[in-house]
């Protein structure tokens, strides 16, 4: 809102350098054709001065014959020398008010652009301020989720490693093997000042693993394994004297099942 706001004033005083511009340069214009004016006067004035004494000198020869022409041509030369004195006397007064106007116009547009600059550089200046905060503040951030991701990935890279181990020691344990006691060489083991747990805190997590597996898929339990195992072997060798049979009849070896069955008959 600040940044709008100082763009609209600056607008608005941009408007204003452009008209007393347009003022100025017209003020210029003017004082330019005043100037030619008051010179072009002034040669009229020289001219009218030197063909008067001229004329005067010539005059003089014969005052005596033309007195009462030479009275009115003299009044009204005066006449109008006077009026051209006057003329000359108001431009050049205006001349130097319009002087004095310009270099006010000069000065007061030297202001106003010195105004602009030092609002343009300030405004500049709080843009910049407003960048490097807000960058500033997106690296501590960035930094800040760096490092919050690199504890998290830490974390779930022990968790799986202790997890991993536990399930070596599980699946050791189920096979009858007994687990071994693994030694954590981590970092964090050595800051704490720790090597290893104990046999026994292995041994009872390890427990509480495998007990719970076996409560939630009793079929992997070693009873189960066990009966499962016989009943796979059972059922292998009723399979086994199956085929003996078969191949015996094959062969003739043993009677065949008609023959089987008359003879049962015949003893019950």
């Amino acid at each position: 809102m600040a940044i709008i706001e100082g763009g609209d004033d600056l607008s608005h005083l941009w408007s204003i350098v452009t008209d007393l511009s347009e003022q100025l340069n017209q003020n210029r214009n003017m004082s330019v054709a005043l100037f030619g004016a008051a010179g072009n006067v002034k040669g009229q004035a020289l001219h009218s001065q030197t063909g008067f004494v001229l004329r005067r000198f010539n005059m003089d020869k014969s005052k005596g014959f033309i007195a009462p022409i030479l009275e009115v041509y003299e009044a009204e030369l005066e006449r109008m020398n006077a009026a051209m004195l006057q003329e000359n006397q108001a431009l050049q007064h205006d001349n130097k008010q319009l002087n004095t106007l310009i270099k006010e116009y000069e000065q007061t547009l030297d202001t106003l652009m010195t105004q602009f600059r030092n609002k343009a550089r300030d405004v500049q200046e709080h843009e910049l301020s407003i960048i490097r905060e807000y960058e500033s503040k997106l690296l501590e951030l960035e930094e800040t989720n760096a490092t919050q991701d690199l504890a998290a990935s830490t974390a779930i890279s022990e968790s799986l490693e202790r997890i991993s181990r536990l399930l070596r020691q599980c699946l050791r344990a189920q096979g009858g093997e007994d687990a071994p006691e693994e030694r954590d060489s981590g970092p964090r083991h050595r800051q704490d000042g720790t090597n290893t747990d104990d046999k026994s805190s292995v041994e009872e997590e390890i427990e509480e693993v495998t007990q719970s597996l076996y409560e939630r898929e009793p079929w992997l339990s070693r009873d189960a394994t066990q009966a499962e195992w016989a009943m796979e072997r059972e059922i292998e060798l009723a399979r086994l004297e199956k085929e003996n049979e078969e191949l015996r009849r094959m062969l003739g070896m043993l009677p065949s099942q008609s023959q089987a069955q008359h003879q049962q008959q015949t003893t019950a």
